[in-house]
């Protein structure tokens, strides 16, 4: 594959103006402490980087398949091997416990799925007959040779790997960019690839900020990203400049519908857990709640006696129920939001106000009285509130639930599977769940 010189669009660099490669010190979540430094990979550096992967990806790709993914493997069990020292990176980036195990548990999972998928693709390179006598048709796979990996700060292992797996299963090399907020767990990573011979000749990391990204895109075949929806669009338009793919994903604000028939208490549990779950800091945490007038009250108040007894672990990682805010920043959108929907006329049953204690927490916050007139219904708010609204009728539930930009996800909750199914149809989303 031929690769575009490196471009760069006039005017202001659109991930990071003006540009800097001055060491970066990472806030601790929980602490609020600056205890941890990271130098930016300058463009030269990322540049020299990138060449070094591409040359050797070629003898990456000659290992075939099952080569690849007994490496995959290989990593994988180094991983668990190196279990403690990635942990504690871990936590110290995203200050919270549970999820961390989660996230580093799942990595083997995700590599035998991978690897099952790899193999029915390569079936599709089969001889076939074409659609002129004689002739026999083969379609051949070809990776792309370098893969520029972008991930964000909210699960910062897991969805970094969810894009580095099937690329290297595919016989890519990747040069791999994490979130500048929460780049502790690089290092003991890169000690787990660098156990797996071959595997450290063809994967790389670039640490570093907005001006970082932009030259990982700028030396890459083709970019995956997670983040955002206002910088995945420059990430598309940088891609796009030279005429590389971008697969992009881009939050969400997942709606829930709950039908009359629902079980109340089940429901109420569901919903909280689906909401403040790693401190609602997930693409697909349900945002935004529509519910059958009769039952809309009750629901309410259910909602906020759970959501009052959600701790914050201020205490340790390991005390509490949810952690804190990972990105400082994020706390002015959750409150603006908040702050939006009570001006117009929204009621606060519990929470609604950030908690001081060194780092940035928030708590488990209730909303009703809200409509799409609110941001706290339009906006991702990426943060544990459930906002509640009541409907009258399916089709206006449906209506609302698909009255957004976002479609990454939605649920349903009614008292039988086939009243789920049938509303859960009607639904603008990727995955919907009932």
């Amino acid at each position: 594959m031929a690769k575009c010189p490196p471009h760069s669009p006039a005017g202001t660099s659109p991930m990071s103006a003006p540009a800097s490669f001055a060491p970066i010190h990472v806030r601790n979540p929980r602490t609020g402490e600056r205890d941890y430094v990271i130098k930016p990979a300058t463009p030269d550096e990322v540049a020299s980087t990138a060449d070094r992967l591409r040359m050797n990806q070629p003898a990456w790709l000659d290992l075939g398949l099952e080569k690849r993914i007994e490496a995959l493997n290989a990593f994988a069990d180094a991983v668990q091997d190196n279990r403690q020292a990635i942990f504690d990176a871990l936590v110290a980036d995203t200050g919270r416990v549970l999820i961390t195990h989660i996230e580093i548990d799942n990595l083997k999972h995700m590599t035998d799925r991978m690897a099952g998928f790899a193999r029915e693709i390569i079936k599709n390179e089969a001889a076939r007959n074409s659609s002129v006598p004689t002739i026999m048709a083969r379609t051949q796979l070809v990776p792309f040779p370098l893969v520029g990996i972008i991930s964000p700060w909210n699960f910062p292992f897991l969805l970094g790997m969810i894009d580095s797996v099937p690329a290297l299963i595919a016989g890519s090399a990747i040069l791999y960019k994490p979130s500048e907020i929460t780049p502790r767990h690089a290092d003991p990573v890169r000690e787990c690839f660098a156990q797996v011979p071959g595997l450290a000749d063809v994967v790389d990391y670039a640490m570093g900020a907005g001006a970082t990204g932009e030259a990982v895109i700028d030396n890459s075949d083709a970019v995956c990203f997670t983040g955002s929806v206002r910088t995945g669009r420059l990430v598309a338009e940088r891609a796009a400049s030279n005429f590389i793919p971008a697969f992009l994903e881009m939050g969400g604000k997942d709606p829930a519908i709950v039908l009359e028939s629902a079980d109340l208490e089940r429901t109420a549990q569901v919903l909280l857990r689906g909401s403040v779950a790693a401190t609602g800091q997930a693409c697909q945490s349900v945002e935004r709640i529509y519910v059958a007038r009769p039952i809309h009250d009750a629901l309410v108040e259910r909602l906020a006696e759970l959501a009052a007894n959600v701790t914050l672990n201020t205490e340790a990682p390991d005390k509490g129920h949810i952690g804190p805010l990972i990105f400082e920043k994020q706390l002015a959108t959750i409150q603006s939001h908040v702050d939006d929907a009570v001006e117009k006329g929204a009621t606060v049953h519990c929470g609604g106000k950030p908690v001081e204690d060194g780092g940035t927490w928030y708590p488990a916050t209730v909303v009703s009285g809200v409509d799409h007139t609110m941001r706290i219904m339009t906006d991702e708010t990426f943060g544990p509130v459930l906002p509640v609204m009541p409907f009258d009728s399916i089709d206006e539930a449906v209506e609302l639930a698909n009255d957004s930009r976002y479609g990454l996800s939605a649920n349903v909750f009614a008292g039988t599977e086939e009243e789920g199914v049938e509303v859960g149809r009607r639904l603008n989303g990727g995955v919907v769940s009932v």
